[in-house]
């Protein structure tokens, strides 16, 4: 239970409030995201009480839906979706796509004690045009764990713990692990048959403000997983981080959305 409650402090803070119109923050170790080659990466600006914000990640499923972590839309009255982004603060850019969404919901069986079921939909309130800079993400098909598979994970999270808040969208490869190992940091509570984990070779990973972002398979970018958790002592250390594993809720997005 101390371990579980351990992570899930880490896992509160990665939804790190910032004021209104200031950014969150980015993947550690990783590289500078053209423009198009995320095009299913979506940026969630949640807007909460007193007029403070949250950042995090989400993936394009459709012209009308957005997967992200549960935690991301956990006292949110609204999320400002935006679409076809890479510069976080390139007001200039009028190619990008700004959607305010007011109906989301996350998984009727989530539990933020021990990380379960941490994910959630996000209804934009019109369909999108698709374009090279917006694409929906593959689904996953089959029961297929990933484990040793390279994968990608983007957002525009931490550049390192305390550090500075990343203008570019970011990522960094990464490769799946298997459950048994990534149990070893987290513990058997914390890591199910729902959850996926990955780790980088030089230290990368996703960090702070990249909850809810994708995680691709790098050959074909196809959607595995949704950020979820990391370590509570930091992004930084090498230690694998932990996604809503999506082929565990394939089911559940299709009996919401018909995908």
């Amino acid at each position: 239970m101390k371990l579980a409650i351990t992570v899930v402090a880490l896992l509160v803070a990665s939804l790190a409030l910032v004021r209104a119109g200031v950014p969150g923050v980015r993947v550690v170790n990783g590289e500078t995201a053209t423009l198009g080659q995320f095009p299913y990466q979506a940026r969630l600006t949640v807007n909460l009480a007193d007029d403070k914000r949250a950042l995090c990640g989400g993936s394009l499923l459709s012209d009308e839906w957005v997967l992200t972590a549960a935690h991301c839309v956990q006292g949110a009255k609204s999320l400002e979706v935006h679409l076809g982004a890479v510069d976080f603060n390139d007001d200039t850019d009028d190619g990008r796509l700004v959607l305010l969404s007011e109906r989301f919901f996350h998984h009727e069986k989530y539990n933020p004690l021990f990380v379960v079921n941490d994910v959630a939909l996000v209804q934009l309130p019109e369909k999108v045009k698709f374009s090279e800079r917006v694409q929906p993400v593959a689904l996953p098909t089959g029961n297929d764990d990933f484990s040793g598979r390279p994968v990608v994970v983007s957002g525009w999270g931490l550049m390192e713990n305390g550090g500075d808040v990343a203008q570019k969208l970011q990522f960094a490869k990464l490769k799946v692990i298997t459950n048994s190992e990534c149990a070893k940091t987290f513990g058997p509570l914390l890591v199910k048959k729902s959850t996926v984990c990955a780790r980088g070779d030089e230290k990368e990973s996703p960090c702070n403000g990249d909850s809810g972002g994708p995680l691709v398979l790098a050959d074909e970018k196809t959607l595995v997983g949704v950020v979820s958790f990391g370590h509570a002592t930091g992004c930084e250390r090498g230690l694998p981080a932990a996604f809503a594993r999506v082929t565990a809720f394939r089911d559940w997005v299709n009996k919401k959305t018909g995908l």
